[in-house]
């Protein structure tokens, strides 16, 4: 687009990129250097005011939305709070989270003032890289679209609140509603590369489900391979897998047995005094059953997800994780022992779970 004195006739100044995709409209606002534009693909509108000396424009302000229809939309921070219209509440209740388009934009809808919508930042200097590499628009450096995001609003003053896992992509990343930017975290695997020009994750470590703990303090991602990989929100580091031998576990200083120590053996006599106690009287059905919850824990232990993990729920209190996959299987963990404590077949593969 050329701005052009009309006196003149000469080149004043040139905006390139002003609307990728081009511009469908365009005026002047009468009796100012301010003109509007609106771009045919884009979905903005922009305002554009010539005030230097060398005639060059620069962008007053801009009302954009997703150039493409979002796959991901949800409320932020749904529960936790009552809306009275007239009060001064807390504007996180009113915003919509929507993402997943093939823009690879992360958004916030405001559904009372437009004037609060915003786009989640997606790191510094995007803008000055993407003409350093002669590339179109930012976007074109974006992460993938998003295909599941999950939400916790019980540590929002703390540390990130959003965690989003994208298509084709095995990392996750921690955003911050506070401040609307990924600035958490990036949530991985220790043997796993952050560069992308370095070797990627295995086609079955990519993410296809996500979900927070109540406490918003550990998210749990589930893969394409079938295993659950949790997290934890602040730092980033791993806290294991479901099941528990996917992962190699690390030795905590407080897990090192030193030499001399007696609490081992202190425990064990403990436990086998109170077992003597509690010795049943029909020993012979008590072995029996014994050996039956030892075949059916054994079961149990060799079993896990074969195929895509759609889907991830944690209780409240932070005991149970519920799965369910393509394989057509629901499984019930043990949050913090990592061990699968039920299983149920179900009759056809499960597309996604709603947890409410």
């Amino acid at each position: 687009r050329r701005n052009e004195d009309t006196g003149l006739r000469t080149l004043l100044t040139t905006l390139d990129n002003l609307h990728p995709g081009g511009i469908a409209s365009m005026t002047y606002l009468e009796g100012e250097p301010v003109l509007i534009s609106s771009g045919r693909k884009d979905n903005a509108i922009k305002m554009t005011v010539f005030d230097s000396p060398d005639h060059s424009g620069r962008l007053l302000r801009q009302r954009s939305g997703h150039a493409r229809p979002p796959r991901r939309i949800r409320y932020l921070h749904a529960s936790g709070g009552v809306l009275v219209s007239n009060a001064a509440i807390d504007a996180t209740h009113c915003h919509v989270l929507s993402g997943g388009s093939d823009d690879r934009s992360f958004r916030s809808f405001h559904t009372g003032r437009t004037v609060l919508d915003r786009e989640y930042g997606q790191g510094r200097g995007l803008a000055k890289k993407s003409a350093r590499y002669g590339l179109a628009s930012p976007s074109e450096l974006y992460l993938p679209p998003i295909i599941g995001m999950a939400i916790s609003d019980s540590r929002t003053r703390d540390w990130g609140d959003i965690v989003t896992i994208h298509a084709g992509h095995a990392l996750a990343y921690v955003w911050s509603s506070r401040y609307a930017s990924q600035n958490g975290p990036v949530l991985r695997q220790d043997d796993w590369n952050v560069s992308a020009m370095k070797r990627p994750p295995p086609v079955e470590c990519q993410a296809c489900s996500v979900t927070m703990s109540s406490c918003g303090s550990f998210a749990l991602i589930g893969t394409k391979g079938g295993v659950i990989y949790k997290y934890n929100v602040q730092s980033g580091l791993t806290r294991g897998s479901y099941p528990s031998q996917s992962t190699k576990s690390k030795k905590r200083d407080d897990d090192v047995v030193l030499p001399g120590s007696v609490e081992r053996s202190v425990r064990l006599l403990k436990a086998a005094d109170a077992a003597a106690k509690a010795l049943p009287v029909n020993l012979e059905a008590h072995e029996r059953s014994k050996k039956a919850e030892k075949r059916h824990g054994a079961k149990i232990a060799v079993t896990r997800h074969t195929r895509d993990v759609v889907g991830l729920a944690v209780d409240s209190l932070n005991r149970t994780l519920l799965s369910v996959g393509k394989d057509s299987t629901l499984m019930l963990w043990s949050f913090t022992n990592h061990t699968p404590q039920k299983y149920l077949t179900l009759p056809s593969p499960a597309t996604r779970l709603c947890h409410l």
